[in-house]
C-alpha cells in the first residue's frame, strides 16, 4: 500500500541570489538568525506539503490471535471454556485457520472480524438454521509495533486497529524530558511517514495522528543526540555529528566529501527545514555557499539535499534519509525478532 502520496510543492517566495550586501528579509518560520541567514542566501523558498491517505481504524486477523467465537444456544459449535479459568478461547494456527469443535478448520487470517463471522455464519448454517453467533478478539498476538527512544517504557506492543500514534506514546509511558519531539518519526514497511510528533504532542494538531499498523516503529530521539544530513551527489552522504551542538553549511558538506563534480547539479543545493509532514525547503547555488557558507548555521535535523535533476518529492529525499536515521535497523530487528517462531 502506498503511504505517502505525491508531494503539492507550493510556491511560496523567490528570492534573488545575494552576492554582496544582505538584504533585510523577513524570516520564513520564526525570527531565529539561523533562518535569517538562510532566508537571505536563498535563491527559492518553497513549501512542502505531503498528503497521508485516510486512515481505517481496521484489523485483520494473524496467526496467534486468540478469538472467542459464541454459537448461541451451541456451546459445541463454540470455542472452549474451562469451569475454573472461564473463557479459553480459540487461537488461530500457524496455517491462518481457526478449528473448532464440529465445525472444523476455516480461514481466518487475513479476514475483519465483521468478514469472518459471515464465513462462519454461512458455514454454520449447514448445522443448523439461522445461525445467531458473535466473535471476538479475546487477545492480540500477530502484529506488534515498537515505540523506542526517549520515552519511559519503550517496547513492543499489540495492534489492535484501534491503537492511535498518541496512543503508542501514551502506551510507551510517554515522552522523557530529554525527548526531542521536532526529530521524532514513524517507519512504516520500510518508509518514512511525513509525520510530526511534535504538531501531535505539543501544537494539538491530530490530523496525522495515524493508527498503528504491524511493524511500525515510532522513534524518539534525544535533544543530546544532535546532527544534521547531507544527502544525494556527495561522496559520503550521511548523518553529520553537531559537536557543541553547532555546525556551518560549509562545514557540514566538507564533512560529505563535497560535491560531485560530474553529477551534483551546483544550483540546486537544497537546505530542508522542519518537521517531515510541512518542511520549508531552501535552495541555493554552490559559489553562494562557498562565499557565504560558513555564516549559515544549521540546525539539529536540518536535512541538506545535493540533486542531479532537482528535488522534485519529498518521497525521493525520505528514503535517501532512511538508512541514517537512528534505531532504524534495531527496530526492524525487534520486529524481525517478534516474528520469529
Amino acid at each position: 500500500m502506498a503511504i505517502l502520496a505525491c508531494c503539492a510543492w507550493t510556491f511560496a517566495a523567490c528570492i534573488p541570489s545575494v552576492h554582496g550586501k544582505r538584504g533585510s528579509i523577513e524570516a520564513l518560520l520564526t525570527p531565529q538568525k539561523t533562518d535569517e541567514d538562510l532566508r537571505a542566501r536563498a535563491t527559492l523558498v518553497e513549501k512542502v506539503t505531503t498528503e497521508l491517505p485516510s486512515q481505517i481504524d481496521e484489523y485483520l486477523i494473524g496467526p496467534n490471535d486468540v478469538l472467542n467465537v459464541v454459537v448461541l444456544g451451541h456451546d459445541e459449535l463454540s470455542s472452549p471454556r474451562d469451569f475454573n479459568r472461564g473463557i479459553v478461547g480459540t487461537t488461530v494456527r500457524k496455517d491462518g485457520k481457526l478449528h473448532l469443535p464440529v465445525v472444523g478448520p476455516l480461514q481466518a487470517a487475513g479476514l475483519t472480524l465483521e468478514e469472518f463471522e459471515d464465513a462462519l455464519r454461512a458455514h454454520v448454517a449447514s448445522y443448523i438454521r439461522e445461525p445467531q453467533l458473535t466473535v471476538d478478539v479475546l487477545r492480540y498476538e500477530s502484529q506488534k509495533f515498537h515505540v523506542l527512544g526517549e520515552v519511559n517504557k519503550p517496547g513492543t506492543f499489540p495492534v489492535d486497529g484501534d491503537t492511535t500514534l498518541l496512543e503508542a506514546i501514551g502506551l510507551a509511558g510517554g515522552a522523557k524530558t530529554e525527548a526531542n519531539l521536532e526529530g521524532a518519526y514513524v517507519i512504516r514497511e520500510n518508509t518514512l511517514l511525513p509525520i510530526s510528533l511534535s504538531d501531535i504532542l505539543l501544537r494539538g494538531d491530530t490530523r496525522r495522528n495515524v493508527f498503528m499498523r504491524a511493524g511500525d516503529l515510532v522513534y524518539v530521539p534525544s535533544t543530546f543526540d544532535m546532527k544534521v544530513y547531507v544527502l544525494g551527489e556527495v561522496p559520503k552522504p550521511g548523518a553529520i555529528p553537531m559537536p557543541s551542538g553547532r555546525i556551518s553549511l560549509v562545514q557540514a558538506l566538507a564533512e560529505a566529501g563535497g560535491l560531485k563534480h560530474v553529477e551534483a547539479r551546483q544550483n540546486a543545493i537544497r537546505v530542508v527545514r522542519g518537521g517531515w509532514n510541512e518542511p520549508t525547503i531552501y535552495t541555493l547555488n554552490y559559489e553562494s555557499i562557498l562565499a557565504y557558507g560558513n555564516d549559515i548555521s544549521l540546525r539539529p535535523g536540518d536535512r541538506v539535499v545535493v540533486e542531479p535533476t532537482g528535488l522534485t518529492t519529498a518521497n525521493r529525499y525520505l528514503q535517501q534519509i532512511l538508512p541514517f536515521l537512528n534505531a532504524t535497523d534495531l527496530g526492524w530487528r525487534l520486529f524481525d525478532r517478534a516474528q520469529s517462531p
